[in-house]
């Protein structure tokens, strides 16, 4: 397949983008969820009455709150116990409001951005982010589940390119997976004349989530920037610098690592165990997603 005018094609794509009713809504669950995450009332029990209305999405909730790092195992039952022993009630509440936003978003499960492997990068992505923001020089900086969110929700326009163009995102993926040492975002640009960090912005605007979610989505890989909520587009940047994933190379690598922790206030050694960490979780990371896929 080729693009014979990416000029023509980017802007009828712009155009799209900016008719919310062209887009996906988010679904049902995923909006009574973020209802109950706006809500300073919201309880563990109306939480874990949300999830288990969705058997999926319940099951999803379990086996992740059955991950190593969490220390409980087995040990997990319920939902109710996922929830209260294992997540807490912002991680449970993060995790499901992302997983269920991508339900109506319908990519392939293979190559480099298909399915599997977007949802693999999403949750390390947003785990490190978590992590990484517990040690921030200045905590009140970064609100630790919307950190969460942006690392989720980071690459979610990917999710969004091949739900529209399913043949334009098929040609991309397929590069994508023969080049796995070239830059992604370099061959969005090359081919289309648009890049998923702009469509993803698009998305999380007209799903009307936090502004703080769409600054990083859209500016992830620009650590160098300086502007409203420049600290979660900041801290998404360092965790995807840290975790190095496949042809997703951020915009600035004229930007040394140690210099985008320390615009943070971050530590080396603490993010060096916050990375550790979250790698050595990267298999049942990996089975999540292609749980997420099926």
């Amino acid at each position: 397949m080729e693009i014979l005018n990416k000029q023509e094609f980017s802007k009828e794509l712009r155009q799209t983008l900016q008719q919310v009713e062209s887009l996906p809504p988010l679904p049902e669950t995923a909006h009574a969820l973020l209802m109950l995450r706006n809500n300073p009332d919201a309880n563990l029990s109306e939480l874990t009455e949300l999830i288990e209305k969705d058997p999926s999405l319940a099951a999803f909730v379990m086996k992740y709150s059955r991950m190593a790092m969490f220390g409980y195992g087995s040990q997990i039952k319920s939902v109710h116990q996922a929830i209260s022993l294992a997540l807490g009630f912002n991680t449970a509440l993060n995790i499901t409001i992302g997983v269920s936003s991508a339900g109506s978003l319908n990519i392939p499960n293979n190559g480099l951005l298909g399915r599997v492997n977007i949802w693999t990068q999403a949750l390390e992505c947003a785990a490190l982010s978590r992590e990484l923001q517990n040690h921030l020089a200045e905590k009140q900086l970064i609100d630790p589940g919307l950190a969460y969110l942006s690392g989720l929700f980071h690459n979610f326009g990917y999710l969004l390119f091949g739900h529209l163009y399913p043949e334009q995102f098929d040609y991309l993926n397929n590069l994508a997976s023969r080049y796995p040492e070239q830059d992604v975002r370099a061959l969005e640009l090359q081919s289309f004349g648009i890049t998923h960090d702009v469509i993803g912005m698009y998305l999380i605007k007209a799903w009307d989530l936090p502004d703080e979610i769409a600054v990083a989505v859209s500016e992830h890989h620009f650590p160098d920037y300086e502007g409203e909520h420049a600290p979660y587009a900041k801290l998404v940047a360092i965790a995807n610098r840290l975790l190095q994933n496949q042809g997703m190379f951020d915009a600035c690598p004229y930007i040394e690592t140690s210099l985008m922790l320390e615009s943070l206030g971050i530590d080396d050694a603490k993010a060096e165990a916050a990375l550790e960490k979250i790698k050595g979780c990267q298999d049942e990371f990996n089975l999540l997603s292609k749980q997420l896929a099926a």
